[in-house]
């Protein structure tokens, strides 16, 4: 059983863990080393699409160990690039940090129906207040009935809808009850400030010095 084997591109006798496998040839190797065989396949690529009129990335500055994220634009190391087992270089389309960010952009649109920028512009329009107390706000409120987004809330109003059921009904009645009370205590506090009680003293009928 052969140990080594000298790739014909590099002219580099090598290991034969520096080959790639390939039943088809008798020794079961690939025909070109790991190195030049990628090599090749990126050099028929960008001809490839420079045949077809498309724009070409010269990446052959990036170091070993290395690979280019199309969404962050930067070499990303490999140990942080997603993996697709489906994929001849076994790793996904982007870095595992713009992959994170995708997902979470499309569950964020998925769940609100807005894009993060959309959700930036309608915190810019309100100043960055909750659209109820002008609290800083920190939610997106949304209709629990039709899902329908609405405005950005502190966190009080926010749970405080919830908390009511998100029923106008109830918040109205939540209302006139505190004002109910509140009414109440004025009143009390006017009474013993205004009203003479039957065992004091009657006001004198002169008006107070200095009046």
């Amino acid at each position: 059983m052969i140990t080594e084997k000298r790739c014909p591109s590099c002219g580099i006798i090598k290991h034969v863990s520096d080959f790639g496998r390939n039943r088809t040839l008798t020794d079961g190797l690939s025909f070109y080393c790991l190195a030049c065989n990628r090599e090749r396949n990126r050099a028929w690529y960008r001809e490839h699409r420079r045949s077809l009129g498309k724009e070409v990335w010269d990446h052959s500055w990036i170091p070993e160990g290395f690979r280019w994220c199309p969404s962050c634009e930067q070499p990303v190391a490999h140990e942080d690039y997603t993996r697709n087992a489906r994929t001849a270089s076994g790793f996904g389309s982007r870095c595992r940090a713009c992959d994170r960010a995708a997902n979470s952009a499309g569950y964020f649109y998925g769940k609100y129906r807005l894009s993060k920028g959309q959700v930036a512009d309608m915190r810019a329009a309100q100043g960055g207040r909750c659209a109820i107390c002008g609290d800083p706000a920190q939610h997106l409120d949304h209709d629990h009935g039709t899902g329908a987004t609405r405005q950005l809330l502190c966190q009080r109003c926010n749970h405080g809808l919830g908390l009511f059921r998100d029923d106008p009904a109830l918040l109205h009645a939540a209302a006139f009850y505190v004002d109910g009370h509140r009414e109440r205590q004025l009143l009390a506090r006017l009474e013993e400030t205004f009203v003479v009680r039957p065992d004091s003293e009657s006001p004198s009928a002169e008006p107070p010095v200095g009046s």
